[in-house]
């Protein structure tokens, strides 16, 4: 019951929001949505999933807290490698294929001309 009551309680701050487009400002229509969005999570926090879920949120925020980002030198560098690295594999992708290209030119003109 309680799923179906935050179901509800969700479509109808969508139906609400889209509803009153023209007629309330879009300040309070997002409010509503907002409000409505918390009320449903809240009944629906309270079922045993509900609290997983929650849980789970709480459980991936910790662990978000615990990344340690790179510092802007360390990006920096990592992107100039990863450009050089680019570069030198686009180089010999064009010189590979223009030796195989000119390989397959003399096979094909050489068994052509036979």
């Amino acid at each position: 019951m309680f799923w179906a009551a935050g179901l509800f309680v969700l479509l109808a701050g969508v139906v609400g929001f889209f509803q009153f487009a023209g007629e309330v400002m879009t300040l309070f229509r997002v409010l509503g949505l907002l409000v409505a969005v918390l009320v449903a999570a809240l009944i629906v926090g309270r079922t045993e999933r509900g609290r997983e879920m929650f849980g789970f949120v709480r459980e991936a925020d910790v662990e978000r807290r615990k990344v340690v980002w790179p510092t802007r030198q360390e990006t920096l560098q990592t992107t100039l490698m990863v450009l050089v690295i680019t570069i030198i594999v686009a180089i010999l992708l064009f010189f590979m294929d223009s030796l195989f290209g000119w390989m397959v030119r003399r096979l094909i003109g050489a068994a052509g001309g036979s």
